[in-house]
């Protein structure tokens, strides 16, 4: 995925804990733009211009203000990094401190309210981000496990989603959070997750969407940031048809405060089986 990376720099006393980027975090993005250009990649570099424009505007000039918070670290400041793809432009998007994105601050939000009586087993996370692990290590009675196809560093690498080597009704609670859209088989890995939950036990999914549709959007072939379908409501009944006898899509932005700055109808999906 092609995303503005801009890293966190300098820390700015008068936001308390805010962490900002840096001057080499513009020039490494600037060069990018460059690289673009020499491609003649023309889309790609309009986004990512105005992506860093508007960053620069926000970090620099409007630097003292706070109209935004972060719940997954704290962190307060003027805006959420911009991020840009050759499509378009993902405004108020991560967290400069952090890294988070809407969806792991809508979870950081609703997880303890659904989490409330904490799973009695361990826990599996897909694909782990470090915004998500420390909240989930709280949260959960019991050990909270890894895996990755790609990533070594995790507990139990090299595992397929689509075939997973654990027995049946091995964890109480499963996360699994923008993994499903760049996975071939979508129904034969929401099958292996409702196989290894144990009775009872609940899992967690977010996807990327447009969720006022019923249809889910298949690609002929992945775009470039590697997703093969654009899900809309109709994964509910995929989700059903796996084995999960109950999915609440809960709307993650709903009655939240705007300074949390959580995407319009960012969905998670609560899967009980």
């Amino acid at each position: 995925m092609e995303l503005n990376n801009l890293s966190a720099g300098k820390t700015n006393n008068a936001t308390s804990g805010s962490t900002f980027p840096g001057f080499r975090s513009y020039l490494s993005e600037t060069r990018r733009i460059g690289h673009f250009l020499t491609q003649g990649d023309w889309p790609t570099v309009w986004n990512r211009s105005r992506g860093l424009a508007i960053n620069i505007w926000n970090f620099q000039v409007k630097r003292n203000q706070v109209h935004v918070e972060c719940p997954c670290c704290g962190w307060q400041g003027p805006a959420f990094l911009y991020m840009s793809t050759w499509r378009s432009i993902e405004a108020q998007s991560k967290c400069p401190r952090c890294q988070s994105r809407s969806r792991h601050r809508g979870l950081t939000l609703l997880l303890p309210d659904v989490l409330g009586d904490k799973p009695a087993g361990p826990g599996l996370v897909f694909a782990p981000e470090p915004s998500m692990m420390n909240l989930l290590e709280r949260l959960i009675t019991e050990s909270v496990m890894t895996t990755d196809l790609n990533k070594p560093d995790v507990h139990f690498p090299g595992e397929d989603i689509q075939r997973l080597s654990f027995e049946d009704g091995r964890f109480a609670f499963l996360m699994c959070n923008h993994v499903l859209e760049h996975i071939p088989d979508d129904n034969q890995a929401l099958r292996e997750c409702a196989r290894i939950l144990m009775p009872e036990g609940l899992a967690v999914f977010t996807i990327p969407g447009d969720f006022d549709k019923y249809d889910t959007w298949y690609f002929d072939k992945p775009d470039s940031t590697g997703h093969m379908r654009h899900y809309g409501m109709d994964v509910v009944e995929k989700m059903i048809g796996a084995g999960f006898s109950t999915v609440t899509p809960i709307d993650m932005s709903k009655d939240r405060p705007p300074r949390y700055y959580i995407r319009l109808r960012d969905m998670a999906f609560i899967c009980r089986k």
